[in-house]
């Protein structure tokens, strides 16, 4: 298993400072109870395609970005030697719930410093998306890179400027007994930025009512990969969820898949 107490002890000298990734502190219990079940269930198949058939079981995987840790704790299920890191502290509740063995860090993808070398680092749904520069993106690439033992895989998906024009801009509800959700969605071409205003309605003896607003940015997948380069990454490719990795449905329109390695 990693080392959790030098782990813990880095991870906690690299937050100093820093502003972690918290805008999914509010959205954490809807997403582990109403979001994310369609994506989830194509992700571990599309995982196998694009990295998992060449870092069998009992490798050491880093999930970055790991959320409420639903594919930590299927890889850790596999035999994967996991650990999962994460900006919001809500969301790694969840996680700890679901894989109380695993160990779940709080931390900044941008930021981490972690001492155990990783076969490999996995990051889905879009969660790279949250990086708002390519200035981010590049360090979020090295710190990926710093981590990873010599011949290991770097895997991820980001969303293209497809999904946000065709899906992102949608209005989505979702009502039962309990819960009342609204989600309204645009998208700035200019800037490049994709926004989804949430308002949340939970009913708990009493309605509560919660906003918060999600943001992505569209990074061109040329650009991606040339930071992947940029950051030390070779036999770097980008994949297509659908037509490469079999993704079905919405959830798999202007989706990408990155893959590169550290050299051996």
């Amino acid at each position: 298993m990693p080392q959790l107490a030098p782990v813990a002890m880095a991870q906690r000298r690299s937050s100093a400072g820093i502003k972690r990734y918290t805008d999914y502190d509010p959205f954490a219990w809807l997403y582990t109870n109403y979001w994310g079940d369609e994506f989830h269930r194509q992700a571990i198949p599309a995982l196998d395609r694009l990295l998992l058939e060449r870092v069998p079981p009992p490798a050491a995987i880093l999930d970055l970005c790991c959320g409420d840790g639903r594919i930590t704790t299927e890889l850790a299920r596999r035999g994967y030697r996991m650990t999962g890191l994460d900006g919001s502290e809500e969301m790694l509740t969840y996680a700890r719930q679901r894989a109380p063995r695993v160990p779940f860090l709080l931390g900044d993808a941008r930021a981490f410093e972690l001492p155990v070398q990783f076969d490999a680092v996995i990051s889905t749904f879009d969660a790279l998306n949250h990086i708002m520069t390519k200035r981010e993106l590049q360090a979020v690439f090295r710190r990926v890179f710093a981590c990873l033992a010599p011949g290991g895989w770097f895997g991820f998906d980001l969303n293209r400027e497809e999904a946000y024009q065709n899906l992102w801009v949608r209005t989505a509800n979702s009502v039962d007994k309990t819960t009342v959700s609204i989600a309204r969605g645009s998208y700035n071409p200019r800037r490049r930025i994709a926004s989804c205003e949430v308002t949340l309605f939970r009913h708990n003896g009493l309605w509560q009512r919660s906003d918060f607003t999600l943001t992505q940015k569209y990074h061109p997948p040329a650009g991606v990969v040339e930071t992947l380069h940029g950051a030390g990454f070779e036999q770097v490719e980008e994949l297509d969820a659908r037509a490469d990795l079999g993704m079905t449905g919405e959830i798999g329109v202007g989706r990408s898949f990155f893959r590169g390695r550290k050299p051996a």
